[in-house]
């Protein structure tokens, strides 16, 4: 049980840090390393929801979806003006 709610932390972690990640490329231009933020939190957001869900912790698998949502519908409207 312990090792599973460690599991969870840590990729919630990870999220988070792609995002801030994301956001600060973002913020400073660099094409490539805005790509592989987005790209990690995305493959994150999904492992994480698969586990909340698994785990059945349902307001953390929304929280997940709507951070890996929040992410790709600012590169579609941001990056396609």
């Amino acid at each position: 049980m312990f090792a599973n709610s460690k599991a969870i932390q840590m990729i919630e972690l990870l999220l988070l840090l792609s995002i801030l990640v994301y956001t600060v490329a973002y913020i400073g231009g660099a094409l490539y390393p805005t790509v592989y933020a987005a790209m990690a939190a995305f493959l994150l957001g999904i492992a994480g929801i698969a586990l909340s869900l698994w785990k059945q912790r349902y307001l953390l698998a929304i929280a997940d979806f709507l951070l890996v949502v929040g992410v790709f519908t600012h590169i579609m409207f941001f990056w396609n003006l």
